[in-house]
């Protein structure tokens, strides 16, 4: 009987870990936004106070956001705080059409346009790769690789090869059932080394997929 208990509780956490991840990494960072800005609200931060106060009282909002929402999403399920800056970057976009007037009410414009020169500041020159690219195309076929990818052609009838390298919007759209049929991709470009060319070599990275 002690057995039987222990395993259906073993199959009751299991399935209730498999639901909690089923969200999608965007589903979660509206989550993490919406958390942020009700938390960051509570502070009664000012303008009148201190920079530094203020950027500790919003990374506080994010931390405990991030770690009550990071297992719903296999995406950030395997992030960590090492990764939160990253996760800020995300939030941070979705926040600004949730709670701009809060900031508003918190930050200068000067210490807006600050905070915004000293992202700019960190960004390299390959990163002007990672603007999104568009492009409507029909699904040809998929192959579940160490990197998966997809083939899709263009009006045209010309092939493009499309990286899987991480969670994306319209995952669950790349099926069998769905080849031949039309999608507008959305991907970026990344420098990637070919051995077969013995150099860099400019690939497609989805980052997007939605039916027409």
């Amino acid at each position: 009987m002690i057995k039987k208990t222990a395993l259906l509780i073993l199959v009751i956490l299991f399935g209730v870990n498999s639901y909690a991840q089923k969200k999608s990494k965007e589903e979660v960072v509206e989550l993490m936004a919406e958390d942020t800005c009700e938390c960051i609200a509570k502070k009664k931060i000012s303008k009148t106070d201190k920079m530094e106060d203020k950027e500790v009282a919003l990374g506080l909002c994010l931390i405990e956001s991030f770690n009550a929402h990071k297992s719903k999403s296999r995406y950030y399920s395997k992030k960590t705080l090492e990764d939160i800056e990253e996760v800020g970057e995300d939030v941070g976009v979705a926040m600004a059409g949730i709670c701009v007037e809060d900031f508003l009410s918190i930050f200068s414009s000067e210490e807006l346009v600050d905070i915004v020169s000293d992202d700019d500041d960190d960004v390299g020159l390959d990163d002007s790769t990672d603007i999104g690219l568009t492009i409507e195309v029909e699904l040809i076929s998929m192959n579940n690789d160490a990197i998966s990818y997809f083939e899709a052609k263009d009006d045209f009838d010309k092939t493009h090869i499309f990286l899987i390298t991480e969670e994306f919007e319209g995952y669950e759209l790349l099926k069998k059932s769905n080849f031949g049929k039309s999608y507008t991709v959305t991907f970026k470009e990344v420098e990637l080394f070919d051995l077969s060319e013995k150099q860099y070599i400019t690939k497609k990275v989805i980052t997007k997929l939605e039916a027409l």
